[in-house]
């Protein structure tokens, strides 16, 4: 078992550079690189580094099926939403103001297992369906 990692602003730079390897990167640690991410860079080419960044980790890892863009796109659009709503001076500060975002899957609201589990919710952001 690795330790979880929260040296998050290193964090991002190695997923930036696609030398990110997967021990010790928990989901508070996914949300913590996404903090940074979007800290440094624009929402949307926030969101091309981490979701490439996280495309190439999995592939590395001998996993490319967990890549998810609907859940990247979900998980990257609530933090970019939370930290322009909030005052966060470090990631772990958000995390600290945003616990439910580390709850076990708080998309469920928004979509459905089965949505969340399809191929085209893991190659394409899916948006949840209306009504």
């Amino acid at each position: 078992m690795s330790l979880e990692r929260t040296d998050y602003p290193q964090m991002a730079r190695e997923l930036a550079e696609g030398r990110l390897g997967p021990e010790g990167f928990s989901h508070r640690a996914h949300l913590g690189v996404a903090y940074e991410i979007l800290s440094a860079h624009e929402v949307f080419d926030a969101m091309a580094i981490y979701a490439r960044g996280l495309r190439q980790l999995a592939s590395a890892a001998g996993v490319p099926e967990k890549f998810n863009a609907t859940v990247t796109l979900g998980f990257l659009s609530l933090t970019a939403e939370r930290m322009a709503n909030g005052n966060y001076d470090t990631a772990e500060a958000f995390l600290d103001g945003n616990a439910d975002l580390l709850a076990p899957a708080p998309l469920s609201a928004l979509y459905g297992a089965e949505t969340l589990g399809s191929d085209l919710a893991r190659r394409v952001p899916l948006l949840p369906r209306m009504g």
